[in-house]
């Protein structure tokens, strides 16, 4: 690492989250970046995203463009069960690494890919970009003690309808998962950092595919006029992950966490965060109404009393998409040594352990201990 004019990116995949979001990041921070190559095993993709953000090279074999560009620093944004293979040859090329969530579905994986990095002496940062934003400022106020001693907290992503019908989300082969995987894996990671990572203890868990296999309808549609990505075709009847994901999590320190996360379910939309403490509570509604989504609950002497604080980095557009922007000039100026990294590996490493004793204790129908799958 080191201060340095200009580095070089590479991306590998050309989809909806390289399009819509690493890309334009990349090309917001003007002369400190200079995007030099994208690939994709869709060659309509990568020539479509060379042409639309004038990159010169694209490629539909990753590892040729890795070794002809020679990039300081890749996005791999591929579908999830190929993140271990491609963030590997990019560490192994040079190149420090930006993955997109999860970084692998599980804790040997996510080790292995660490440990190619420490040899590699190189960076591997999972792109937890739901980090950045409004939940500084959850973290903010539970670090400030206002909450006193965090016992329990509900996490939840529920869309009525809203399977992503751009890509591969719904294929297990490809992605290995479904919500727990795509907006999951956000939630649990921006409790994780406003907790200081507890240590996990267990996870029970269920999932269920009942609407969006049965439902041409189910979908949430991407399509437009100005693509910024190539989308791949979709077929409900492909589906082949869960639809809707629920739960408990035990972390060190008596607290238990339940969540549920669904692309589509016979219930009305949710999305937020719900945390509780010996001295207040703290419910971040992201579909709140108005500029205050943020609001704590406490006591003052016998009475009970709700503050709704006036948190500029929670309104609505205060930040641009879901932080991308925020997080990719965040990993610049780490590599530039200017400040540190916001994730870190053993948060990371947390969050990979949760997800694989989530689908462990679905497919054995029971809670799955840490332990269980600790050991490799």
């Amino acid at each position: 690492m080191g201060n340095r004019d200009t580095y070089r990116v590479a991306i590998i995949g050309a989809g909806f989250i390289a399009g819509t979001a690493h890309i334009p990041a990349y090309l917001g921070l003007g002369k400190r970046v200079e995007i030099v190559a994208v690939a994709d095993n869709r060659e309509e993709a990568c020539i479509h995203a060379a042409k639309l953000f004038q990159i010169p090279n694209y490629y539909t074999d990753p590892q040729q463009m890795l070794d002809e560009c020679k990039p300081d620093l890749v996005s791999v944004c591929t579908a999830n069960k190929t993140h271990k293979q491609w963030t590997i040859a990019a560490l192994r090329a040079g190149a420090h690494v930006l993955c997109e969530k999860p970084i692998a579905l599980n804790l040997q994986d996510a080790r292995e890919m660490y440990e190619e990095a420490d040899k590699a002496g190189r960076m591997l940062i999972a792109c937890q970009n739901n980090r950045m934003g409004a939940i500084q400022a959850v973290k903010d106020l539970v670090d400030s003690g206002r909450l006193g001693d965090i016992y329990f907290a509900e996490i939840e992503n529920v869309r009525r309808r809203g399977v992503p019908t751009w890509g591969q989300f719904h294929l297990a082969k490809e992605n290995g998962g479904g919500p727990f995987c795509d907006v999951g894996v956000h939630y649990v990671d921006a409790l994780m950092f406003i907790l200081g990572n507890p240590k996990l203890i267990s996870v029970s868990g269920k999932t269920w595919t009942k609407i969006a296999n049965a439902d041409p309808n189910a979908g949430k549609s991407k399509t437009g006029t100005n693509l910024q990505y190539v989308p791949r075709a979709y077929d409900y009847r492909e589906f082949a992950v869960e639809d809707h994901a629920a739960g408990s999590m035990r972390f060190e320190g008596d607290l238990l966490v339940n969540f549920k996360f669904s692309w589509a379910l016979n219930l009305p939309p949710v999305d937020g965060y719900r945390i509780a403490g010996t001295e207040g509570g703290l419910v971040y509604n992201k579909k709140a109404q108005g500029d205050h989504p943020i609001a704590i609950y406490t006591s003052m002497n016998q009475y009970q009393a709700d503050t709704v604080p006036d948190i500029d980095i929670a309104k609505p557009g205060a930040v641009k998409g879901v932080g991308h922007d925020l997080l990719i000039e965040h990993i610049i100026d780490v590599l530039d040594g200017k400040e540190e990294c916001i994730i870190k590996r053993e948060e990371v490493l947390n969050v990979v352990a949760v997800m694989e004793a989530f689908y462990l204790s679905g497919k054995l129908n029971r809670e799955v201990l840490f332990e269980e799958i600790s050991q490799f």
